[in-house]
């Protein structure tokens, strides 16, 4: 086997584990009328039958109605809403995993006037129970959460994880900055730690010692006075003392959530070392988190002692059967997370939810299924690109003769050059793993070769699908047609220096990424934007550590703010309360919105059967939209 250690077997308490690799929780918020629904059966079944040997499920509401959260929420209060969560462990158990429960409870509490500590939200207030709860209160939820646990045994779960990181309440509990209190559960870390450790007490008296418990540790807040690993090596003691099972060596709290959910600029696995200083302090298992992105780097932390387990989440978005791919040697048929921290964040995609960048099925794979074509059809694909690409393979999949045009000499599209800018080049493993596809299907790939619409017409397929992408939009102003002028793309294809000062022209996703690139202390960057945001579409974490950036770089953004005119090495703009502006430049770089590259579909749809644009040449819009839509494209053929 090519990853010994990672896959050998091992237990977390009485809990025997058929390998190293956990899927923690990963909140898909998918339940309708806090129910399980197909669409969360099918997510969880295609993990559990990909290999993973242990799923870590969302918290059903443990207090309602006063702890609801709406219904996306699971329940478990009423055997309507229980045995839906037994089927769901059921589908688990078939595949050969286990499923543990989240156990949490809510960090804050709505207060209907403002008292000490509370914070305005809307029209009502709200106060960290950490601090305002009173001893009685903080024994009442104990209680909560500890039937919940029993709860969980009788439904069917194979254990508990304790939630102690992420800046919810018992991180906050456990955190010498956020913990104020002066009473028993305040002040030294014995007392700060008391919650939980009394907590794990009652799990284990109301569920069964026998019963696995599993503490999702913040091993290091990552912010000045805040908890750090020498206090975590202390409170992970405690927590063995008290009876738990495992720790997930957590990290970062609510204003350091890069750390707990590392994006693109973070290195791989960057809590593996804490998670080495906490197993070097107890006997307990340990599992590292947090971008731990491939079998090589996974394997040889446990090979080393640093970790007795891995966990992935976004990994196994990505690729649910990455542990079978990897356990067969078939590293190169992974597909990769890319780390953007976009479509499986906050609310995900409109209409989808929650789901995956490079994985289109992510989400879907109760609605869309990989099926043998009823009849076999000639189809051409246009453009090499990302969508391009995920058409031709799963068109080809299903059966069809496929050929694949690509007018350049190489295949990517602007995904090629993406890849380019800072922390970006992971966006580069997805074209690895759509090229590498390509090569094991049965696609014929013509790179080099323009499409004609005569020479279209002559091949006669009864499909073409284009994918040609979009072309860049520019400004009927005056002096457009400068040599200052140039469009973002072309920056990158030519990659040379572009001038000590440069003015932008849009704050989206490209043009801010451009500026995190090309700022420095030799290159002044200016950023103007027209509406009243920078980068609306990027999810939160990625966003303010870009924006971050760009101020240690400092790049000036104007917003609400339009070109006018372009002349000689000026830029001339105007606020909109009116006041005008000029900035010298050497360079203007247009980043602003696309334009769907769709000439070829309104030359062939008179003379071609069907004729189907996906990707920009649809709808311009990011990499997860594309792959989708080509994935769609295909399974309707």
């Amino acid at each position: 086997m090519k990853f010994p250690y990672l896959f050998s077997s091992a237990s977390i308490g009485k809990c025997n584990l058929k390998n190293r690799i956990i899927m923690p929780l990963f909140p898909t918020k998918y339940a309708t009328e806090s129910k399980v629904n197909p669409k969360i059966m099918e997510f969880y079944r295609a993990r559990a039958r990909g290999g993973v040997s242990l799923i870590v499920l969302d918290c059903p509401c443990l207090d309602y109605p006063r702890a609801y959260k709406g219904p996306n929420e699971f329940r478990f209060d009423l055997e309507e809403y229980a045995s839906s969560l037994m089927e769901l462990v059921d589908v688990i158990h078939a595949e050969d995993a286990k499923a543990f429960m989240h156990l949490n409870y809510p960090r804050e509490r709505v207060v209907r006037e403002e008292i000490a500590g509370a914070k305005k939200k809307g029209d009502t207030w709200i106060v960290s129970l950490a601090n305002s709860m009173s001893i009685d209160e903080a024994e009442e939820i104990m209680e909560i959460m500890s039937n919940g646990a029993k709860r969980a045994r009788e439904v069917g779960y194979d254990g508990v994880e304790i939630q102690a990181s992420y800046g919810d309440l018992i991180a906050q509990l456990l955190s010498p900055l956020l913990n104020k209190r002066n009473d028993e559960i305040g002040g030294p870390i014995e007392n700060r730690a008391r919650f939980l450790t009394k907590l794990i007490q009652n799990v284990k008296k109301s569920a069964g010692r026998d019963f696995p418990i599993m503490i999702k540790l913040v091993c290091d807040e990552f912010v000045p006075d805040g908890l750090g690993i020498d206090d975590a090596k202390k409170i992970a003691i405690l927590v063995e003392d008290a009876g738990a099972d495992a720790i997930v060596a957590n990290a970062g709290n609510k204003s350091t959530k890069y750390i707990t959910i590392p994006p693109n600029e973070s290195p791989p696995g960057p809590l593996i070392d804490l998670a080495a200083q906490i197993k070097a302090s107890v006997n307990i298992p340990v599992v590292a988190i947090g971008k731990i992105n491939s079998p090589d780097m996974a394997d040889a932390a446990i090979s080393q002692g640093k970790t007795d387990f891995i966990a992935m989440a976004r990994a196994l978005v990505a690729d649910p059967d990455l542990p079978q791919k990897a356990a067969s040697g078939m590293v190169d048929d992974i597909r990769r997370c890319i780390y953007c921290l976009q479509d499986c964040t906050e609310k995900g995609v409109p209409g989808i939810g929650r789901c995956c960048t490079v994985n289109p099925f992510a989400g879907q794979e109760y609605s869309l299924e990989v099926l043998p074509a009823s009849e076999k059809k000639k189809v051409l694909v246009i453009g090499g690109g990302p969508s391009g690409m995920q058409a031709a393979i799963i068109t080809s999949q299903r059966g069809h003769d496929v050929e694949l045009w690509e007018q350049n000499n190489q295949l990517g599209g602007q995904a090629r050059l993406s890849s380019l800018a800072p922390f970006k080049g992971e966006t580069y493993e997805l074209l690895r793993y759509l090229k590498h596809s390509l090569d094991k299907s049965d696609v014929r790939v013509r790179c080099g070769r323009p499409a004609k619409v005569s020479e279209v017409i002559d091949l006669a397929p009864d499909v073409v699908i284009v994918a040609t992408g979009s072309r860049p939009c520019l400004l009927s102003i005056p002096g457009i047609d400068s040599n200052l002028v140039t469009d973002v793309r072309k920056v990158y294809e030519d990659r040379s220096p572009v001038g000590q000062k440069i003015v932008i022209i849009g704050a989206g996703d490209i043009g801010c990424e451009t500026a995190d690139w090309l700022a420095g202390p030799e290159t002044q960057v200016t950023m103007v934007e027209i509406l009243p945001n920078v980068l609306n579409r990027m999810k939160k974490i990625p966003r303010e550590r870009l924006l971050t950036r760009l101020v240690e770089k400092g790049v000036t953004i104007f917003t609400e703010t339009r070109i006018t005119s372009i002349e000689k090495n000026s830029v001339h703009f105007k606020k909109k309360d009116g006041d005008e502006f000029t900035l010298k430049a050497d360079k203007v770089i247009f980043a602003i919105h696309a334009e769907p590259e769709d000439s070829l579909v309104n030359a062939l749809k008179d003379e071609i059967k069907q004729v189907l644009a996906v990707g920009d040449a649809a709808s311009p819009g990011n990499l997860g939209s594309a792959l989708r839509s080509a994935t769609e494209a295909a399974l309707n053929i």
